[in-house]
């Protein structure tokens, strides 16, 4: 019979190879993907019973769903943290107004639309200028899909500091919109005032 380590030395190529299915979970770097799957890998070579049928299989399955859960929790906590037109917010505000409204080409909106996506680039920019340097930075690296945990440690912060200055930022941006007369952005990615 074969000990759990060998199966699990022996099979950490299939846990690497399952792994790069998995690159696009929200805030999540692939080191802790990679320490996910190789962990769902020895649990599976520890509880293994080759009366049950082959290794490989069994593994497989035990790393996908270990994967699985994880990235449905970060998910649930990406959206708690930032609710999704925050995060068009976001993006909109450090994307130069490349967000849903640029989603059409060009040649195929009519005027009003580009009225509408001018308006709402101009008046997101001077907010984001408005902002201090460092806030936009974060605003910046959250709209690229890093975690609060990586910027933190790429501007020498904590987490928690660059969730209350995201979220501060936030609250900020959707007040002074508010007081424009703004009510968030639409399903284009255009401003919306209360009338729209």
């Amino acid at each position: 019979m074969i000990d759990a380590d060998t199966l699990f030395h022996a099979h950490l190529p299939l846990a690497e190879k399952i792994t790069g299915g998995y690159a696009n979970i929200p805030g999540v770097s692939m080191d802790d993907v990679r320490a996910v799957a190789q962990a769902a890998l020895h649990r599976a070579a520890l509880a293994f019973d080759p009366a049950r049928g082959a290794f490989e299989a069994y593994a497989a399955r035990a790393i996908r769903n270990a994967l699985n859960s994880l990235h449905q929790k970060e998910a649930r906590h990406a959206r708690q943290l930032l609710p999704e037109a925050d995060l068009a917010l976001v993006a909109f505000t450090t994307t130069g107004g490349t967000a849903p409204s640029q989603r059409l080409p060009d040649e195929f909106q009519d005027v009003l639309n580009q009225v509408r996506s001018q308006e709402s680039r101009h008046v997101l920019e001077n907010l984001l200028t408005s902002l201090p340097v460092r806030t936009q930075q974060i605003l910046a690296l959250v709209a690229e899909g890093h975690s609060y945990a990586e910027i933190g440690e790429r501007l020498g912060v904590s987490k928690q500091a660059v969730h209350k200055a995201a979220n501060t930022a936030l609250d900020s941006l959707r007040e002074q919109l508010a007081a424009q007369g703004f009510n968030g952005l639409d399903t284009q990615g255009f401003l919306r005032t209360a009338t729209r």
